[in-house]
């Protein structure tokens, strides 16, 4: 025998009216939206940091390397320049002669501010490296 799926008074499942959860999803992503953005700022800004910081580091050896390569401390600002990328914007170079051991050697310092997301906020943080190398 077959089971009559009728509720009592003749309705149907189908009949009855359930409570909706219209809107549930819309606000669902309306609480999480803010988080995910704030998360995702968060991390590319993480991300322009740790490369300003690879690249400062970068530009600081090449610089050295290349001085100290042709026995010419004055060369290190133009090869680190040469090597600091376009968007990177307010940065310092210095560099000349130096003792390493007891030896002729050469360094180079280069300073970056590293650049943020957010203009009006007061975070002032500079990125320093210094390479110092034997001469040759």
């Amino acid at each position: 025998m077959a089971k009559d799926s009728r509720l009592p008074g003749g309705l149907t499942a189908k009949d009855v009216e359930r409570p909706r959860d219209r809107g549930a999803s819309a606000i669902e992503l309306a609480a999480i939206l803010p988080t995910a953005i704030f998360v995702i700022l968060v991390a590319y800004q993480a991300y322009v940091s740790s490369t300003t910081v690879e690249r400062v580091e970068n530009a600081a050896r090449t610089g050295a390397r290349e001085a100290s390569q042709r026995y010419d401390p004055s060369l290190c600002r133009t090869y680190a320049q040469g090597s600091m990328p376009t968007w990177l914007k307010e940065y310092w170079i210095e560099g000349g002669a130096a003792k390493v051991d007891g030896d002729d050697g050469v360094f180079c310092r280069v300073r970056a501010e590293l650049p943020l997301l957010w203009k009006g906020v007061p975070l002032d943080y500079t990125v320093t490296r210094t390479v110092t190398m034997p001469l040759g």
